[in-house]
């Protein structure tokens, strides 16, 4: 009796306290409150009665997992920006950052844990789904519409379109006025060629026009990618609201209109992913309501899975790096499940992108990007090194100096852009030699690591933090417009009135609270994360891959990102974080594998419900 008196005590009053004392000081020591700030005491009210349910609540293994890794993630990003320079042991600061790793790790693990027991069992659609070939198509050509027509005063306030210093790059080896460069992918080119070329024969030459067409080409294709989804919601039987919601984001976040009229091969990269993620949703789904289908998949299904890996391949060069990383869990799945169609045309994906990006960009004298572009990390992690003061050997500044004026390297380096230690190493004109001695600066970089390993570890942090940290604010509308070599011009058809209205809508994210975090990479990230451990919670757990070439995407970020911040980088996550919060509120026992309907009247006798997915998750 006393020891349940005891464990009731403790459970109920003395834990859960400690734990809203440890989190209310971890959020004062985050927010900068000073010791008498009353908002610390609205914390402990708060967070006590949290975590008294929280340590009464019994979750199964699913939900503990993922929550813990929401919890080790979240903390970290924003331990590692915020105080992350606390790297001596007998720092007096040391204590404040072990209160605010565990205040925060206590903090995220329980609020996501009760967030998924309580959504483990949320369904989204209803048991009805049928819907006619013909109700599909109106679904997906009105969703098209409807976003053409909500995106039209960017279109107009753009005209005829936004061409950055990239962008004219490529416009001008579209045109054949500059030598083929890998640097962009030429899938990208070759599309705005195709589309540019097409302007230019429908109004007889004139530039500004040929731009406009590349311009309407590009947003006709991305609201396609977007009814995709519209039209799978709508044909997995969700609610209207969640449908008409994901439509609303996709037409009122201004990001999507005007990047919809910008020459960037990120936009046509988001649009590529969507669908091959809505693709392998779909796929999945066969699996979910009919094992069996495995045999009859739809042709139509398996074209498309193959042409958008293609496409996620070839339309950014990390996309690759992040199919790649997709395909080794899809194909372990896929063989453990003995379904090898799907699997195959995966795997063909990747190999018909390897050819063309080996033996066709070779034999259309492709030139790749210089070697400095892919070792932007690297060559940061050196250069913080060098600005911390790191002595160099006499062998290891004689590298150096072949490829970089060392003496100009802690003037010329910038914490979270790697342009400017990029640019000084092109200004030695060298860069043979970096690729002829490619061990040694392997063996240099490693050298240098182990001996200023903080030096690295800060320069990685400032390089990357934007991705996920939440709170990070940078630009996301380009300011400038290139014409070099063309004579389109800027041509604005909206009143200045107008246009002033739009410009300020566009920057909503600077000074409104809540909508900003639309705008905000990190926020995504943790987003994606979170909905990832909720699809992992939910009995079909093969839906977790669904998330994958995104995650992918995101790590190739962490790993080899030029800027710690670039918005349009990481489009692809907003794109597809409307579907990646579908996914886990999806029941497929309501469901009937999604497959093509002749047109034709249908009967109205009942038809029974097809069986649940039956099949064992590891």
């Amino acid at each position: 009796m006393i020891q349940q008196i005891r464990k009731s005590v403790l459970l109920n009053q003395i834990l859960p306290l400690f734990f809203a004392f440890v989190t209310g000081t971890g959020f004062a020591y985050f927010l900068d409150f000073s010791t008498t700030n009353v908002f610390s005491v609205f914390f402990l009210l708060m967070l006590c009665p949290m975590y008294q349910k929280f340590l009464h609540q019994k979750y199964n293994k699913e939900i503990i997992f993922s929550s813990v890794l929401c919890g080790i993630v979240f903390t970290f990003s924003l331990w590692l920006r915020k105080f992350g320079y606390y790297h001596d042991s007998e720092d007096p600061m040391l204590n404040k950052n072990i209160s605010v790793l565990l205040g925060f790790f206590l903090f995220f693990t329980a609020g996501t844990a009760e967030l998924y027991r309580k959504i483990r069992h949320c369904d989204w659609n209803l048991k009805d789904n049928s819907i006619t070939c013909r109700k599909k198509l109106i679904i997906f050509f009105g969703s098209m519409i409807f976003l053409l027509l909500a995106w039209l005063p960017y279109f107009l306030y753009l005209y005829p379109g936004e061409v950055t210093t990239d962008s004219i790059s490529e416009l001008n080896q579209a045109e054949g006025n500059e030598a083929l460069s890998n640097h962009h992918p030429i899938a990208h080119t070759f599309m705005i060629r195709l589309l540019f070329e097409l302007g230019l024969k429908l109004f007889n030459g004139d530039d500004t026009k040929a731009l406009a067409t590349y311009s309407m080409g590009q947003a006709i294709l991305l609201s396609a990618a977007f009814s995709y989804l519209i039209m799978t919601l709508y044909e997995f039987g969700f609610r209207r609201r969640v449908t008409l919601g994901t439509l609303l984001l996709y037409a009122l976040l201004p990001f999507h209109g005007s990047y919809s009229f910008t020459m960037w091969k990120d936009i046509w990269f988001a649009g590529v992913m969507i669908v091959f993620s809505v693709t392998l949703w779909r796929l999945f789904v066969c699996y979910a309501v009919s094992p069996e289908k495995n045999k009859k998949l739809p042709v139509s299904l398996l074209i498309l899975l193959f042409l958008s890996g293609v496409g996620v391949c070839l339309f950014r060069s990390n996309g690759l790096y992040a199919y790649v990383f997709f395909l080794f869990f899809f194909a372990w799945y896929h063989i453990r499940k003995k379904y090898f169609k799907p699997l195959l045309c995966s795997v063909a994906a990747l190999i018909i992108a390897l050819i063309i990006k080996g033996p066709v960009y070779g034999s259309l004298n492709v030139t790749p990007p210089d070697a400095i572009e892919s070792l932007s990390i690297p060559a940061q992690h050196i250069a913080a090194a060098i600005k911390d003061g790191a002595e160099l050997t006499d062998e290891e500044y004689q590298l150096l100096s072949q490829v970089v004026d060392v003496s100009k390297i802690p003037e010329r380096y910038v914490s979270d852009i790697s342009d400017s230690i990029k640019n000084l190493v092109r200004e030695t004109d060298n860069q043979e030699y970096l690729e002829e001695h490619k061990t040694d600066f392997l063996k240099l970089w490693i050298d240098l690591g182990l001996r200023y390993p903080y030096s690295y570890l800060m320069a990685q942090i400032n390089q990357t933090y934007g991705y996920f940290y939440p709170d990070v604010q940078y630009w996301v509308f380009p300011g400038e417009f290139r014409n070099d070599n063309f004579t389109f011009h800027k041509d604005m058809q909206v009143s200045d009135n107008t246009a002033a209205w739009i410009d300020s809508y566009r920057q909503l994210y600077h000074y409104d609270h809540y909508i900003g975090m639309f705008w905000s990479i990190g926020f995504m990230t943790w987003i994606t994360l979170f909905m990832t451990g909720a699809a992992f919670i939910r009995k079909n757990k093969k839906f977790v891959l669904i998330y994958l070439p995104v995650i992918g995407v995101i790590l190739t970020l962490l790993i080899a990102t030029p800027v710690f911040a670039e918005f349009r980088y990481a489009y692809c996550v907003f794109a597809c974080v409307p579907l990646f919060c579908c996914i886990p509120f999806l029941n497929t026992e309501y469901l009937k594998c999604p497959e093509p309907v002749k047109i034709k009247k249908i009967k109205t006798e009942s038809k029974p419900e097809p069986e649940p997915d039956t099949e064992t998750e590891s």
